[in-house]
């Protein structure tokens, strides 16, 4: 089941749905946005939005959503710009000990994953917390170009 934000263009996954799990906050821009169209075609119903509910998660239900989290490339740099970090992300990918396949994926990937190596070898970089990197993620989720 989901709910649509229709003034931000995003929808509020309110059940696990295929590679959706709830909690999850899915913009129309993203590739994971098919699985809502999907509910729809099925004759499924969007629930009248509610807000962005803020679901306490279990390990494995944090986890899970860690697996499906997805944000485009955007909105990662605009999240990290926002958060005071894109300047020491630029300097990471100047440093010549920086793997040059974490560099290609900075500067060629359309989109991150919340548990991809790119994001993981970032984090590790820039010394965050997992709780830190998911709070990017979920910041990163609300912003539109």
């Amino acid at each position: 089941m989901f709910s649509k934000d229709q003034i931000a263009g995003r929808v509020v996954c309110l059940a696990d749905y295929g590679r959706l799990k709830a909690g999850a906050i899915v913009p129309e821009s993203n590739e994971l946005y098919a699985d809502v169209e999907a509910w729809i075609a099925e004759g499924n119903t969007l629930a009248a939005f509610d807000g962005y509910p803020e679901l306490p998660m279990t390990e494995e239900q944090l986890q899970d959503w860690r697996e499906s989290a997805v944000v485009s490339r955007f909105q990662a740099r605009a999240a990290l710009r926002q958060a005071g970090l894109r300047s020491q992300v630029e300097a990471i990918m100047d440093d010549p000990a920086t793997d040059p396949l974490v560099v290609d994926a900075w500067t060629d990937a359309q989109e991150f994953r919340r548990m991809s190596p790119t994001v993981l070898n970032l984090a590790a970089g820039l010394g965050l917390t997992d709780t830190e990197v998911d709070d990017l993620f979920r910041q990163a989720a609300m912003i539109e170009a």
